[in-house]
């Protein structure tokens, strides 16, 4: 017994004598785990239920994956808008984001803290373009002829079916503004119609002169209405969508997440994940990526601040 007391007698001096050894144990102990958030945009009148579900395999199984490495994957952070979404990244609430490339440079030119990181594939492609169509017995034959003419587009936020078509009349000098702001006889006026089946019914029937969305889009349209619509021109090429980190974020952790993001198609479970989130894979962006990102960011600027 005599001796104990001396041993807890000896330590309790030590302990004593040796203060911050002591703290820094207690440090140790109270190190969080490295931590990775994922941000998304649920503006209205998208329902935050449907985000959650198209992303919530993702975000699973990226959280089982880094878990051994001692990765912590929090919960989704849902963002109102772009303005909110901008602020949490630059508060650090938020390390990465999958978006359009239009919506990708938004954020950036917002927050001054994103890089795109990754490329989207979906549906096994890579690159989309938006085409311009109007009624078979229209006399639209190129967009110079959209000038005074009423363009249906789609969202706001969308890059096929807005900023692509609007950059792409834009780099021809044509101006585009809102059909209820007016407008001037050069100018093309676009109307919203919240969806790509939308958008060809309303030139279908009158309500437009010509409409443009993704040609996806185009091949998807009920035989229908596609046999009384012909396209007149296409755009140049765009990426799908991107991947993108906040810059400052630490460079070892994102190479590990990148790592399994990109490995997620070569089993069936990420296969599964990624189908929900309607992505067929992720792939590293080239230099001609790159080069093609830089040369749309002057144009969709521009579009940012169409009325």
């Amino acid at each position: 017994m005599r001796g104990s007391r001396t041993f807890n007698v000896v330590l309790l001096l030590a302990l004593l004598a040796f203060p911050g050894a002591r703290a820094a144990h207690a440090g140790d102990q109270a190190q969080p785990a490295p931590t990775v958030r994922f941000g998304v945009m649920v503006e209205q009148p998208a329902s935050p239920d449907r985000i959650l579900r198209m992303f919530n395999g993702l975000v699973s199984l990226l959280r089982a994956r880094l878990a051994p490495a001692g990765i912590r994957v929090a919960d989704i952070v849902i963002a109102a808008d772009v303005e909110d979404l901008s602020q949490r990244l630059r508060d650090g609430e938020v390390d990465f984001v999958i978006e359009t490339v239009f919506s990708s440079q938004l954020l950036r030119e917002r927050s001054r803290c994103l890089e795109p990181s990754l490329a989207l594939v979906r549906d096994e492609r890579r690159e989309y373009r938006s085409i311009f169509f109007t009624r078979r017995d229209s006399q639209i034959r190129r967009l110079e002829d959209l000038r005074g003419r009423i363009l249906v587009l789609e969202a706001l936020r969308s890059t096929s079916a807005f900023a692509l078509p609007v950059a792409t009349l834009e780099r021809l000098g044509i101006d585009v503004v809102a059909a209820a702001g007016g407008g001037g006889d050069r100018d093309v006026r676009y109307v919203l119609a919240g969806g790509e089946i939308n958008q060809a019914v309303w030139v279908v029937h009158g309500r437009g002169d010509a409409g443009a969305f993704n040609e996806g889009d185009w091949d998807a349209l009920p035989t229908r209405i596609r046999d009384q619509l012909r396209v007149f021109h296409r755009s140049l090429p765009i990426l799908r969508g991107l991947l993108s980190f906040r810059v400052g974020y630490d460079s070892a952790l994102r190479e590990q997440v990148e790592e399994q993001l990109l490995a997620l198609h070569r089993d069936p479970s990420g296969g599964d994940a990624l189908a929900g989130a309607r992505i067929t894979r992720f792939e590293r962006l080239s230099e001609t990526d790159r080069t093609q990102i830089r040369d749309w960011e002057g144009v969709l600027r521009s579009v940012a601040s169409v009325p």
